[in-house]
């Protein structure tokens, strides 16, 4: 388990994650406990017990109504009031990142130890009373402990309680994946046993619910996780599309088949996303990356399913051949995002990435025979402005095949075709793009052409004129773009 935050032994109240409002959460929990019977539950007891802060509290109440708790704390100290699922008595009571989720017993249960027992994993199944919690440290809480919880915490072991618990809520299948992923252990062999065999109920688990816990997942440890969960054949439950990609032989450049060299993929993409300088060289053009939650899973999600459409396109002629994989694979992840509601912002930028992921191989090879011009490195960083993202796709892709035809120093020389593209835009397309010598009001008032299409292939055409050092002047660029209109 972990260790105590910042060396602190004290109560509950040091392991909030909550800078204001400390004396009146404490004013309120302390009169609270002494009103009736409290527990604090599940992740917050477990999470503390690791030594982790925590940004949530759950407390479950006995023999107090939890709505009027809900409401009374949520008057007492400012917060908002959001009924989770008032059927259930569940209520959150919040103020930005912090909230107090407050529930009654759980349907079936006649007190505190029948609540834990219907939990998810054993671990989640810990309760301490709140007035103990308050005052002692967490090394001498009177836990309630009911599924050997504590041990398995401590043991690094996700154990479900029953088989019955993952049918009522099959959401709970994922979610062992997810502890899997943030590191809380080994998933115990018969609980993997539990979740493959339950796995078909996913189908009826709400779509939000599924896409929550898959970004949860794709947030911390996702390669090893969706590869423990291809191996439970829970993946395919959630990405049908996925199981088409078993058994479809590679070229001899890669030792495994699609499916393996996916998941390997990603498990490649989150290496580089950790040390993005030992793959490329400098970090520095991937800071931006790095910062953004969102794009670093776009990279992952695009490293996964780079070759979805490899399955459909499939055909041997004097050698294996995948045509125009990467622009099906495109489409059917957007089918498929569309299915599981991802947003459509992130859902783009994974397709984008899927459809272009293997430019930098094609612009390699033409720089290995001399032939890649400013023109094409021009287009690459036109279509795909945030290139260090392809970059990083294209790196886990070449570290993910392993055959016996495959060039030893492939991934060296695409590092160094990408300090060659990164020194391209910073030295010559971006100066080129904050002196523009051409603009659209030019088009109008010069050449008198009302705006369109037109416009666009023009500037373009000219942007790359001045990046190949045809044009250099505005006088010059004038000249070149009557001189295409001429043609028109």
């Amino acid at each position: 388990m972990g260790k105590d935050p910042g060396g602190q032994v004290g109560g509950l109240l040091s392991y909030l994650a909550l800078k204001e409002s400390l004396a009146e959460i404490q004013n309120f929990l302390q009169e609270l406990a002494r009103r009736g019977e409290v527990y604090v539950t599940g992740g917050a007891v477990r999470d503390i017990l690791r030594g982790d802060r925590v940004g949530d509290l759950d407390l479950t109440v006995v023999d107090l109504s939890p709505r009027e708790v809900a409401e009374e704390a949520a008057r007492r100290l400012s917060w908002a009031l959001v009924p989770l699922h008032e059927e259930f008595g569940v209520f959150r009571v919040a103020r930005g990142s912090f909230s107090l989720d407050i529930s009654g017993l759980r349907p079936g249960a006649m007190n505190i130890e029948d609540d834990l027992r219907l939990r998810d994993f054993s671990f989640n199944a810990l309760a301490v009373p709140l007035s103990k919690a308050l005052e002692r440290s967490p090394s001498e809480w009177p836990l309630l402990d009911p599924c050997q919880g504590l041990r398995d915490l401590k043991a690094g072991l996700i154990r479900a309680i029953s088989r019955q618990n993952l049918i009522d809520d099959p959401l709970r299948i994922l979610r062992a994946y997810r502890f899997y992923a943030l590191g809380f252990g080994e998933i115990e062999a018969e609980t993997r046993r539990w979740l493959s065999a339950e796995r078909a109920r996913l189908s009826k688990v709400a779509r939000e619910r599924i896409l929550y816990e898959l970004m949860l997942i794709l947030g911390r440890m996702a390669g090893e996780a969706f590869s423990l969960m291809a191996e439970d054949e829970v993946l395919f439950e959630i990405f049908p599309e996925f199981a088409e990609a078993r058994g479809v032989p590679q070229p001899s450049f890669h030792h495994l088949d699609v499916l393996g060299h996916s998941l390997l993929a990603l498990a490649r993409a989150e290496e580089v996303l950790r040390a993005p300088g030992k793959f490329f060289g400098d970090p520095e053009p991937f800071a931006e990356l790095l910062s953004d939650p969102e794009r670093r899973i776009a990279v992952k999600l695009a490293a996964l399913f780079h070759d979805l459409g490899k399955p459909r396109t499939f055909a041997v002629r004097d050698r294996i051949t995948f045509y125009e994989h990467e622009k099906v694979g495109a489409r059917i992840f957007l089918e498929m995002a569309e299915r599981l509601r991802f947003k459509k912002d992130l859902a783009k930028r994974v397709a984008h990435l899927i459809r272009n992921h293997m430019r930098p191989f094609h612009l390699l090879a033409e720089k290995e025979k001399g032939r890649l011009t400013a023109r094409a490195k021009r287009r690459l960083l036109r279509d795909v402005p945030e290139y260090p993202d392809l970059f990083v796709v294209a790196m886990a892709d070449g570290l993910a095949a392993r055959g016996p035809d495959k060039d030893p120093d492939e991934e060296e020389k695409l590092a160094e075709f990408f300090r060659e593209l990164h020194e391209f835009y910073r030295e010559t397309l971006r100066k080129v793009e904050r002196k523009r010598l051409v603009t659209g009001r030019d088009l109008i008032e010069i050449f008198g052409l009302a705006p369109g299409p037109i416009f666009r292939k023009l500037l373009e055409a000219v942007e790359e004129a001045q990046v190949e050092g045809r044009v250099k002047t505005r006088e010059e660029a004038l000249e070149y773009i009557a001189g295409i209109i001429d043609t028109l």
